[in-house]
């Protein structure tokens, strides 16, 4: 499948109330994709966040410092979902989109090109520890 019938189907199948478009072809392609959703750009930053953050230029350029904030700040600021596009010559690799919490979710291996996910909904699975049963228990005190 190529890469941007992917982030079409994406698109599609999320239904985002409002994206940002982070660069001009992203907000083609989600103009496209849905026409009747706000499609509003990052900068100067929306008011409010919107539902999903869509990038296919943006990290173009970047080196990986300036990625990793630049994502970092839209994570936090404009949307908690991202869809991005790594092009070729993108200075981040999937070791450093993992450990920014995103998903792989295509490779357009013809093209070069990954797409990657981001939802600070599921991106990280709650532990096993991390529940009442191993919180403190005061009965187990003895004063």
């Amino acid at each position: 499948m190529d890469w941007r019938d992917h982030l079409l189907a994406r698109l599609r199948d999320m239904q985002p109330a409002s994206v940002c478009t982070l660069d001009a072809a992203a907000h083609r392609l989600a103009g496209s994709a849905l026409p009747d959703a706000p499609l509003l750009p990052h900068e100067p930053p929306p008011a409010s966040p919107c539902a999903l953050a869509l990038g296919i230029d943006i990290l173009n350029g970047l080196n990986a410092r300036q990625a990793g904030h630049l994502i970092s700040r839209i994570r936090t600021y404009v949307a908690p979902r991202l869809l991005l596009a790594a092009q070729p010559g993108c200075t981040l690799d999937e070791a450093a989109f993992r450990a920014l919490g995103f998903a792989l979710t295509l490779t357009d291996t013809t093209e070069n090109v990954r797409v990657y996910h981001y939802d600070l909904d599921t991106y990280k699975t709650v532990p096993d520890w991390l529940n009442s049963r191993h919180w403190a228990h005061p009965e187990r005190w003895k004063p």
